[in-house]
């Protein structure tokens, strides 16, 4: 092979070969990975609203409105703890801020007392603040207060959705991803509820026996710390009944449903069969009866024309011709109807002045 055919086959592979970083797979960095799964993708699957996507949503907006209410009563029994661990040591400390200054003041048989009086109250103060701050009191009363106004937030936002039409809500499978993420967030960063105001809680929404209280509590999805489980086939798609389902096996209230919509059809087909045959029938009334008045009137008329076929033979025989329009009606108008005399001259076909 010469110089030259090495040199063209040594270009050719260089023009072929692939850079080294294309035949990798790009992959998304650790710092952006956050980024790229936040992201839609382009061919996101449009999912409209169910009646299973709002029952999930009912669920969640029942607990959220639960720990609401629980959280605010936290809230309000951990400020009243706040106040009764806060108040007294303000008040302590300020009396034991002044009697530092007042010992000179004070009767010479009582000064040697008052460092034990301001240390016994210095030390109360710090047992008092120790403790509050290892019950975290103020903490828990803080906690309480912010979650109270996001799992609000959370409840409002799910019952205005809910309250509008489908088609005006968002698209269903994103507004559940995002209420999802919210829901955990919220169960995470939420502090426990003591059993106090669980108990409290239950008594106050509960309500007598057989009451819309009780009605309205019962039909409530409280959230577990209420003791309260539910197993999780109640709430669970039925999809697996329709399996193996003929178009004959169905229950007997859609048979019922769907025989009284059969027989309301049949009614309403028999009272529209119905009327057309009354509206038919009065038509053929109507008809018999102009035919019946048409041949009483020809009738009529034949019997009121015999006295002028009378009159016009008898003039004949008489005079040997027929006799004159002006004959007829003048010797005729007195026995005859004028209309039908009138209309017996004008049917005749000889347009002479005799008939």
């Amino acid at each position: 092979m010469s110089e030259e055919e090495k040199e063209n086959l040594i270009e050719l592979k260089k023009i072929h070969a692939k850079p080294e970083h294309l035949d990798k797979p790009s992959r998304p960095s650790v710092d952006n990975a956050d980024a790229v799964s936040t992201v839609p993708s382009g061919n996101t699957v449009h999912v409209e609203w169910s009646p299973e996507n709002e029952m999930i949503m009912v669920e969640w907006c029942d607990v959220a409105q639960c720990y609401k209410w629980l959280n605010a009563e936290s809230h309000a029994r951990y400020s009243y703890m706040h106040a009764w661990f806060t108040i007294p040591a303000i008040v302590l400390s300020t009396i034991s801020g002044t009697a530092s200054f007042a010992q000179t003041s004070l009767p010479i048989a009582y000064q040697s007392y008052s460092p034990m009086a301001i240390g016994a109250i210095n030390i109360f103060i710090g047992i008092l603040t120790t403790v509050q701050q290892y019950l975290k009191i103020s903490e828990l009363n803080e906690a309480h207060r912010v979650s109270a106004i996001s799992w609000d937030k959370f409840a409002r936002n799910i019952r205005i959705e809910l309250a509008k039409k489908p088609e005006e809500r968002m698209d269903a499978g994103h507004f559940l991803k995002l209420n999802r993420q919210e829901f955990d967030r919220l169960m995470e960063t939420s502090p426990m509820v003591d059993a106090k105001v669980i108990a409290k809680f239950n008594a106050t929404f509960k309500g007598a026996d057989k009451s819309v209280e009780r009605q309205r509590f019962d039909a409530l999805k409280k959230p577990d710390i209420c003791n309260t489980i539910i197993s999780a086939n109640e709430i669970r798609h039925q999809w697996y009944l329709n399996i193996g389902k003929s178009t004959d096996d169905f229950d007997f209230e859609s048979k019922d449903a769907i025989n009284t919509s059969l027989q309301i059809k049949l009614k309403e087909k028999d009272s529209e069969l119905k009327r057309t045959r009354e509206t038919m029938r009065k038509q053929r009334e109507d008809t018999l009866a102009i035919e019946r008045s048409v041949k009483e009137a020809e009738q009529a008329y034949i019997n009121a024309c015999i006295p002028i076929k009378e009159y016009i033979e008898k003039f004949e025989k008489e005079f040997d011709r027929k006799p004159l329009r002006d004959d007829i009606y003048n010797n005729l108008k007195e026995d005859v109807d004028p209309d039908v005399l009138l209309k017996f001259l004008n049917s005749t076909q000889n347009n002479s002045d005799m008939v």
